[in-house]
Formats: C-alpha cells, structure tokens, sequence
C-alpha cells in the first residue's frame, strides 16, 4: 500500500482540511530544522499520506505553500498578543505587553520565529506573481498595526514623544528583531537586566 492509499479519502466539502493538512506539513518540515529548499511537493505529500499531484488543487506550487506557512505563523504570534493586550489597560502597558509577547514568542518558539523572517519563501518571486502579490504584501503587516496602534495610544496618552507612531513602531520592531536575534546567538555576552524597557523606552519616546 502506498501513501496515497494508506490516507482516509476527504468527504465532499473537506476539500479545506487537506489544504490544512498540506500547510501544517510543510511548518513540521520547517520546524524540524528542514530548509526551504526540503519543502517540495513531493515531501508534503508523503508526510500527509497523498499523492503530489493532489496538492495542485489547493497550491499551484511551493511557493504559495510557504507562503501560507508564513501567514499562519503570523496569525499564531497575532493571537497570542492579543490574548495578552485583553489583560492590559494603561496604554503604557499594553505597549510593553505587545514587545514581550513578540520576544516570548521567539524565544519560545525559535523555529518558528525562523519562518516569519528566515527567507523561507522566495519573496522576489512572489513580487513577479500576480496571483500572490497581493497576499504577500500584507504578511505581519497586521502584527505590526498591533505594535504601531500602542505606540500611537501611548502619544495620544501623553506617554509618549512620538509624532509618528508608523516611523517610531517602525524603529522599534527593527529593535526587537535585533534582540530576538542576539539574544540566542550569543548566549555567553552579559546581556543587562531591562534591556527590553531601555529599548521600548528609548525607541517609542516614552516619558
């Protein structure tokens, strides 16, 4: 029996739980330390049970399944920090809440912080296709509204200096990408007690 055999066949109208399927089997080839290049059809295919060509129904090549790799690894981090901003009232904290929940969750979840900005999908391509166009440029760009949204709270509360909450929220996210990054490649430098608070302090203009 073959792998296309050995998979249960989807019920009329379960056409989207094999698009899942397909989508979370890529994010476990990438998260087990697979590059982009060992996402291939034929790969996806043999983890979920099903043969190659099933995939084209859903995908019409890799790069729009790596393409909604990425999109649900954003909406993972998205959920996470709205659960935690639903806790938060000052906007001082909610701004905070937002910058340690992205750090957690790349520290947490490194593989898959990998995928949100690793170069996993070929972005170049996708700017050349104008079937995913579209979709690629508006990946994060809902997380990043989540942290330019608290930075502009906290100037309209007269916590912050900002005038531009875009370029401020703009300056600060690069921040935070610097942190997720250093912090696990070098694990030995003697990194501070409250760098975080220096860093939102200082690149959202807190008072």
């Amino acid at each position: 029996m073959n792998a296309a055999e050995g998979r249960s066949r989807n019920r009329r109208g379960e056409g989207s739980r094999l698009r899942e399927e397909i989508v979370r089997a890529a994010a476990e080839i990438l998260d087990e330390g697979g590059s982009e290049d060992a996402v291939t059809l034929r790969a996806v295919a043999r983890r979920i049970g099903i043969a190659a060509p099933s995939i084209y129904r859903h995908f019409t090549d890799r790069d729009q399944i790596l393409l909604a790799v990425v999109r649900e690894a954003f909406a993972e981090l998205k959920e996470r920090i709205e659960a935690e901003l639903a806790e938060m009232d000052k906007p001082d904290a909610r701004l905070r809440s937002v910058c340690t929940t992205y750090l957690d969750f790349a520290l947490e979840r490194p593989k898959r912080y990998r995928i949100l900005f690793g170069g996993v999908w070929n972005a170049a391509r996708a700017a050349e296709n104008p079937e995913m166009t579209p979709a690629a440029e508006q990946i994060g760009q809902d997380v990043f509204a989540l942290l330019a949204q608290a930075v502009q709270d906290c100037a309209d509360a007269g916590l912050s200096r900002s005038t531009s909450a875009f370029s401020d929220a703009t300056a600060l996210w690069a921040g935070l990408h610097g942190l997720a990054e250093l912090r696990p490649a070098a694990p030995m430098f003697p990194w501070p007690d409250g760098v975080l608070a220096v860093l939102v302090d200082r690149l959202a203009l807190l008072d």
